[in-house]
């Protein structure tokens, strides 16, 4: 999925980018945060897919645990997407963390 490969870039530029560079650290956090959008869009998607598949093969007599295998196997981007996801919105976390960092020592150094 050429999405998550993006995603994947940004978070490797965030990974090498200089620290102190608050301009990219914004491009970048404006970057990921409207790529996990789109992408919860498609998680959204896969999702009711998913939990359809489940229904159904609950409802035909499967156990729940086997319905919930079989549908993991039928739709392997659910786990993907839920992982790659989670780690892709504490990636933005941390930015907005040292973006924060960026500004108070901005204004601590102007206010000396």
């Amino acid at each position: 999925m050429k999405e998550i490969e993006k995603l994947n870039t940004y978070v490797q530029r965030y990974y090498k980018c200089n620290r102190q560079d608050g301009e990219e650290l914004l491009l970048l956090l404006q970057k990921i945060t409207s790529l996990l959008y789109y992408l919860e869009t498609l998680r959204s998607e896969v999702h009711d897919a998913y939990e359809g598949k489940v229904f159904e093969l609950v409802k035909d007599g499967n156990s729940v645990a086997r319905s919930v295998n079989e549908a993991n196997v039928t739709y392997p981007t659910m786990y993907q997407l839920r992982r790659i996801m989670d780690a892709g919105y504490r990636v933005t976390d941390a930015i907005r963390t040292n973006i924060s960092y960026l500004k108070s020592e901005r204004v601590n150094n102007h206010a000396t």
